[in-house]
């Protein structure tokens, strides 16, 4: 969902830059090649999530067989955010075998983003117009390079004993954007929005394209309630008196999940209802960000 989202990515990636057709290759991101329909591409390989939640924001324009590699350790729906992209791409996404599910066109200046329709593990990110040259579709296999088996997964909230994998929201800018625009949401993933300090917290659904669990938590990890909440009936235009799902007391930090997933998970009751005494706890970059 959102809670006035606009997103903004902002850690700094340094990748390889294309000028004279040559690559400047950043540290930690390892110059490598993935092969597709008999051409050899080379790729800078982006495998953390620092780097990762920056990269549609940082990464310059590539020409030819040059491009980069976003990886995950599992499949997932990934989800580019690209209004603040500085260069056009095509994403081919691949599963972990290295199988094409889905490209799309990744436009520089595209507020809704860029997300798969099947849940992939990879995103390659190369010159528009490549995959048609090369006659690329949906089922074709791809050749990974081993750097991809360097992927780090997103960082895990556990609420009580049940780990939830989730992107971090943790200034202004990535809470105003939030889960916007995506019409799907892995069973295991959610979204954390980091708060400076205790507050009422009020979101609302415009332009959240799933129905959610929104679920608020004080400072110290104690779930105070658990909202499920629908989409609108036109979320890209909320009606004027647009219903709110609110914390019931000061909250520091609000997980989303898809709807359902609190009571499937037996944290809620029947009624909605936490159980008794229901902590969280939280990984460290949601309280020191991503520092390292």
């Amino acid at each position: 969902m959102n809670i006035r989202r606009t997103a903004a990515l902002a850690t700094a990636l340094l990748l390889f830059s294309c000028d004279n057709g040559k690559k400047d290759a950043a540290p930690g991101a390892p110059a490598a090649q993935v092969t597709l329909r008999g051409a050899r591409l080379q790729v800078t390989v982006v495998s953390t999530e620092k780097d990762r939640r920056s990269a549609p924001a940082r990464l310059e324009r590539v020409e030819g067989h040059r491009g980069y590699l976003l990886v995950w350790p599992r499949e997932r729906f990934l989800k580019l955010e690209t209004q603040h992209a500085r260069a056009s791409f095509a994403a081919v996404f691949l599963d972990r075998g290295g199988k094409v599910v889905d490209i799309r066109l990744l436009a520089a200046g595209d507020r809704e983003g860029v997300q798969p329709q099947a849940e992939a593990a990879a995103a390659l990110l190369v010159a528009p117009g490549l995959p048609e040259k090369l006659g690329l579709r949906a089922g074709d296999a791809a050749e990974l390079p081993p750097e991809a088996g360097t992927a780090r997964d997103l960082p895990v909230v556990r609420v009580g004993d049940v780990p939830v994998f989730v992107e971090l929201a943790l200034d202004d800018e990535e809470r105003a954007q939030g889960l916007m625009f995506r019409p799907r949401l892995s069973a295991e993933d959610g979204m954390l929005f980091v708060y400076p300090s205790e507050g009422h917290k009020t979101f609302w659904m415009g332009n959240t394209l799933l129905p959610l669990d929104i679920a608020f938590f004080r400072s110290d990890g104690t779930l105070l309630n658990v909202n499920e909440t629908p989409m609108y009936p036109d979320p890209r235009h909320p009606p004027g008196n647009y219903a709110t799902s609110n914390s019931d007391g000061p909250a520091r930090y609000v997980l989303e999940t898809n709807l359902g997933w609190f009571r499937r998970k037996g944290i809620v009751d029947a009624n909605g209802r936490p159980k008794p005494g229901t902590k969280a706890v939280f990984p460290p970059e949601a309280l020191r960000g991503f520092s390292d």
